[in-house]
């Protein structure tokens, strides 16, 4: 009788056995961190034909181009018609944009919570006066999630390479805009 069957079987079930210890440490340990942090979606509109006749008025609300940060801490570069959703951990943080024209006026500060929803609109409110004198005011304002879904179901995901690469990890790899049964915020 040969024992070398018996060694293979072993080795097999040994392997099989080490494989679905790893799996199982990987898949509690991304639970684990995404149970403490909060999904924040970020979302620039698209340009539409109303968008870009909404130019010629007075004052319109343009999709936002530039780059949106968290602290210190550059997220990613937005451009119109894209969104990104981040794991964030749990507390205070400030957001604030950088488009072409400069810094946003005012950083959006909120309080992450440990399975919280959070969606914010990334905009410019434009002043136009008749061509002679044109201001943009590049704005991050968080809206209730069921308003951000139907607003921007139709965006595209951000590209990789848009994301500083320190944030990376924190991103979300969904392609799709989150749902309202994704979201309780």
């Amino acid at each position: 009788m040969d024992p070398t069957p018996s060694r293979d079987r072993l080795a097999s079930v040994l392997t099989m056995t080490l494989s679905l210890r790893i799996v199982l440490i990987a898949a509690l340990s991304a639970s684990c961190c995404l149970a403490q942090t909060g999904t924040v979606t970020f979302y620039s509109g698209g340009i539409s034909a109303k968008s870009e006749a909404a130019v010629f008025l007075p004052k319109s609300q343009q999709p936002f181009d530039g780059w949106l940060s968290d602290g210190p801490q550059r997220l990613a570069h937005f451009h119109h018609g894209r969104f990104a959703t981040f794991h964030l951990s749990p507390g205070a943080h400030s957001f604030t944009v950088l488009g072409f024209y400069g810094p946003g006026k005012t950083p959006l500060a909120i309080n992450v919570n440990d399975g919280g929803q959070y969606c914010i609109r990334l905009s410019a409110k434009v002043i136009n006066l008749i061509g002679v004198y044109t201001r943009w005011d590049d704005q991050i304002v968080e809206v209730p999630c069921q308003q951000a879904e139907s607003e921007g179901a139709h965006l595209k995901p951000i590209e990789i390479k848009q994301v500083d690469p320190a944030a990376r990890c924190e991103l979300d790899p969904r392609t799709t805009f989150p749902s309202e049964s994704q979201s309780r915020h």
